[in-house]
């Protein structure tokens, strides 16, 4: 029995559902599975949403469910990402808000693990923040020294306390005899 004999037997099995008919014959005319038809393309998009609570975003296109780019090109003349946007549009956050979002996650991390450098802050960090190098760049450094002076981060030490300036205590000590020269 090939796929669109089955089809045609589940259609007569729910002829009282006709949402269900519906559907069916939609997959029926498509059948063979072997191109792209406008409906099989929103349908396997909306089962992506339902699947994964969101749209999909250009690089999901590589999965088996969904069309390659060049059948959207193809069918719908535009790319991907501009028949994704109006179709399928989502609220894009500007650059410098996530940085600046970045960078305040950051500095709540940095607080609450108080690290001694910056493999310390990497290897404790918890992994939704990111790593202290994408925050340099977002604030235009690359050393992590700079970065936290930026950010007027105070600077631990090994002890979990923040650096302070070294107090030199100086203690002379002479066995030099003033009373021998006069």
């Amino acid at each position: 029995m090939t796929r669109k004999q089955a089809l045609e037997l589940a259609v007569q099995a729910l002829a009282d559902n006709e949402k269900a008919v519906q559907v069916l014959h939609t997959m029926i005319d498509e059948l063979p599975l072997n191109r792209w038809t406008e409906a099989a393309i929103r349908d396997s998009v909306e089962q992506f949403i339902l699947d994964n609570g969101r749209p999909p975003l250009r690089t999901d296109f590589k999965k088996k469910c969904l069309p390659p780019h060049s059948v959207i090109k193809r069918r719908f003349g535009v790319t991907l990402q501009e028949w994704l946007d109006q179709n399928y549009p989502t609220e894009k956050t500007p650059l410098d808000e996530l940085h600046a979002q970045a960078t305040q996650d950051f500095i709540r991390e940095y607080l609450r693990i108080q690290p001694v450098s910056a493999e310390d802050y990497n290897a404790r960090r918890t992994h939704p923040s990111r790593g202290w190098y994408a925050i340099a760049k977002y604030n235009h450094t690359r050393r992590w020294r700079i970065l936290l002076e930026k950010l007027n981060l105070p600077i631990y030490n090994n002890r979990g306390t923040p650096n302070s300036i070294p107090q030199l205590k100086v203690r002379v000590i002479s066995d030099y005899n003033f009373e021998d020269e006069a």
